[in-house]
């Protein structure tokens, strides 16, 4: 009996502590699930995060893009006043010298005037009535004529001077006004150029220290984009008109097809992920996958305006070819031609490298319509371009 008592009482707590078990199986697969959905909402609001943070350096380069844009519009209005300051300096000699011209002639004029008011004009009889023969007569007469037709020129002449004088004045003052407009629009852009600065910093203010060392690298990138630019414009202005012409067929490949790789496109024109920190994610040419060391060819004939090794674009060479079009070859190894130079379409120029910033050997290559940042075209789409058959 005393062990019957005993068994039931322990199946009983044995009982309890299944019943106990389950209970607390249950609460811990409640309390995981709930750490489980505590991670996910955490996961999903670091993925908001990170989405919001890519929005935000998106919304920077943005930025970037508009304040390249700007100071490309302001270095054009200032390379527009510096020439319309030399063609008003050039106006206004010209205006300063057919004004003396001009006056010289009136002053002929005005003494011929004086002078015919002083003797009287000759007339028909005066002429009949001293001649002593009728040929000497036809002589005055022939004299007379050609007084008068002087005279008719002269004031023709003078008449012609006038309209000169008053013609340059007012392209002068076109000039002028056009000059004080394009003055005003650098200064309006001047100002859009410190709004959308002031605006890009607001932004990088919200970046992560890391987003921020990213950003900082892209800053220097452009920088160093600009600096080569201000470099090409002195070298542009050296060699103005050294190269004209018009352009006809088109630019070839740059690429022999005996070289490896030379028509394999690794990263196309236009938005792209970046490759690499400090890289652009708005690519202006295209990246053609070959080895370090293989020659690059010049497009068509030109003039080799810059030869150059920076940070940012590495080694490279930029041709201007006529009806301003201009290609330039990046990222070299070296570069076997030199700034002013003359080279023909199929002239070896340079060898590929991976020099500069980017995320390995290749060739990049780009088509524009001026030589400066912001100008570049679609190589591949352009219609400019002999392509080979390219592989992507």
């Amino acid at each position: 009996m005393k062990r019957k008592v005993i068994s039931v009482l322990l199946a009983i707590f044995l009982l309890l502590v299944t019943f106990m078990q389950v209970i607390y199986a249950s609460s811990y697969s409640d309390q995981k699930n709930a750490l489980q959905n505590k991670i996910n909402e955490a996961k999903d609001e670091k993925d908001e995060v990170t989405s919001e943070k890519k929005s935000t350096m998106s919304e920077i380069e943005s930025l970037d893009n508009t304040i390249a844009q700007y100071e490309k519009e302001i270095n054009e209005l200032e390379e527009s006043i510096s020439k319309l300051q030399k063609d008003i300096k050039s106006k206004t000699k010209e205006i300063e010298e057919l004004q003396s011209e001009f006056e010289e002639k009136q002053e002929l004029l005005e003494h011929r005037l004086v002078a015919i008011y002083e003797e009287g004009q000759v007339t028909f009889l005066d002429a009949i009535l001293s001649s002593e023969s009728i040929w000497d007569y036809f002589s005055i007469e022939a004299r007379m004529k050609e007084m008068a037709e002087a005279d008719n020129k002269q004031l023709d002449e003078l008449e012609a001077q006038r309209k000169a004088v008053e013609k340059a004045k007012n392209e002068l003052q076109e000039k002028k006004d056009k000059l004080d407009d394009s003055k005003k629009t650098v200064e309006s852009k001047q100002t859009q150029v410190k709004v959308t600065k002031a605006s890009k910093q607001a932004k990088i203010a919200t970046l992560t220290d890391k987003e921020k060392a990213l950003q900082k690298e892209i800053d220097a990138y452009n920088n160093d984009i600009a600096d080569i630019d201000r470099k090409i414009r002195e070298q542009a202005q050296n060699a103005a008109g050294v190269y004209s012409g018009s352009f006809s067929g088109t630019l070839g490949w740059p690429l022999s097809s005996s070289s490896p790789y030379y028509n394999v496109i690794t990263s196309k024109f236009g938005y792209r992920t970046s490759p690499t920190a400090g890289a652009s994610s708005n690519h202006r040419g295209v990246d053609i996958g070959v080895i370090i060391g293989t020659p690059v060819y010049a497009s068509a004939d030109g003039y080799v305006l810059s030869v150059m090794q920076t940070n940012a674009r590495g080694k490279f060479v930029l041709i201007k070819h006529a009806d301003d079009l201009y290609t330039r070859y990046q990222h070299l190894s070296r570069y076997v031609v030199s700034a002013g130079q003359y080279v023909k379409r199929g002239q070896l120029i340079a060898y590929s490298g991976n020099t500069g910033v980017g995320s390995g050997p290749h060739l990049h290559f780009e088509v524009l319509t001026t030589p400066y940042y912001m100008s570049e075209i679609n190589p591949l789409t352009c219609g400019l371009v002999s392509l080979p058959n390219l592989i992507y």
